[in-house]
């Protein structure tokens, strides 16, 4: 019996629910495990979400794609989307290689916006994850997007994103000119900061 439209939507955002609780169950053992032989938690806080239907259409739209169930599971990639925010740099790169070293997922692809980030000046480090979750004997793979920064990142991120809201057709040259210059501030942040905390574990030491 064919499934209508409709269904093949509600079974498809089951599927994300189930991922979703799959891949933060796995990440807040990682990160206590971490915590427990590190003793010291690297992160300041995670935020999780599944992209609406409407705001994903959307991205589809703007690919100038077919609105499709299909098209959505091949397309939108960040259906399901994590953000973990970290204090300093190399905590960054910790828990990048936290996450690369499980076998709970699989590691899809890796894009480091730190070393090399976006022309608009966005830094940040990503990875597409597919998660597995059980449906009887079958095993299906769900795609997840987990972002990696810092405090600085994330709030340069925010602010971004606040400003190309009000200009969503045009933003001014001196606006973009602007956020470049602030992430270039941003960056040179993360490292005095990066460097006062090597020096606070040498003490330590």
């Amino acid at each position: 019996m064919k499934i209508t439209e409709d269904e093949q939507y509600k079974e498809m955002m089951l599927k994300y629910n189930f991922a979703m609780q799959r891949l933060e169950t796995e990440l807040n053992i990682l990160l206590k495990e971490y915590e427990y032989k590190k003793g010291y938690n690297p992160v300041e806080h995670i935020k999780t979400r599944i992209k609406s239907i409407d705001s994903a259409t959307k991205k589809l739209k703007d690919k100038n794609c077919e609105v499709t169930v299909d098209n959505l599971i091949r397309k939108v990639y960040d259906m399901i989307g994590v953000r973990i925010v970290c204090s300093f740099l190399s905590d960054v790169y910790d828990i990048v290689d936290l996450i690369k070293s499980t076998k709970q997922f699989i590691i899809k692809r890796e894009n480091n916006y730190i070393d090399n980030p976006k022309s608009s000046g966005y830094r940040s480090y990503h990875l597409i994850v597919l998660v597995p979750i059980y449906l009887g004997e079958i095993v299906e793979y769900i795609e997840a997007e987990i972002q990696v920064r810092t405090v600085a990142m994330d709030c340069w991120a925010s602010l971004d994103h606040k400003l190309r809201y009000k200009f969503p057709n045009c933003i001014p040259k001196e606006v973009t000119e602007g956020l470049l210059e602030c992430s270039k501030d941003i960056d040179k942040l993360d490292l005095k900061m990066q460097s006062l905390y090597n020096i606070l574990r040498e003490y330590n030491n």
